[in-house]
């Protein structure tokens, strides 16, 4: 990415509400799965950065994923506040090209709750919780009944890097 695009898209924090806020930085992440193909957990790392951009209007992250074989992989997601329904629009890109988007609110005890669907239509929800200015943990559930039962199909713990 050239300097004059990551200049534009840049920005220190502004209108919107804090939610995501507290996440800008690097975060060094352990990271485990429910493969899609087996069944069968997975583990690896990741190294996930956050950032305000488009004016403070929006929060974006990228992520680096390293399977525990070395496989890499990325992906980013956008939140985008929408101040006349108050809520966060969250749209997440991965490598294979499919895109959740969900909603984001605050939840309970400083928790953030992201509610969506998958690309395949089952009911998502992605939560970070336990935050505090140098960990949080991300929850990722899946309803395989439209949202009846929930299970866990991913969990990452997060730590904050050190500023350079």
């Amino acid at each position: 990415m050239s300097e004059a695009m990551i200049s534009a898209l840049h920005a220190r924090s502004g209108d919107a509400p804090d939610l995501y806020g507290r996440l800008v930085g690097t975060w060094d992440v352990g990271n485990r799965y429910v493969d899609d193909t087996t069944g069968a957990w997975r583990t690896g790392t990741a190294v996930w950065t956050f950032g305000w951009v488009l004016a403070g209007r929006a929060v974006q992250d990228v992520m680096w994923f390293t399977e525990d074989d070395g496989s890499r992989s990325t992906g980013s997601t956008v939140r985008l506040y929408d101040p006349a329904d108050d809520v966060w629009h969250v749209v997440w890109f991965g490598p294979g090209g499919k895109t959740p988007m969900l909603t984001g609110r605050p939840g309970t005890d400083g928790d953030i709750v992201q509610e969506g669907t998958r690309p395949d239509g089952r009911p998502i929800r992605w939560s970070f919780t336990e935050v505090t200015d140098t960990r949080f943990r991300w929850l990722g559930h899946v309803s395989d009944d439209g949202g009846a039962t929930w299970r866990l199909d991913q969990e990452m713990v997060a730590r904050r890097r050190a500023a350079d």
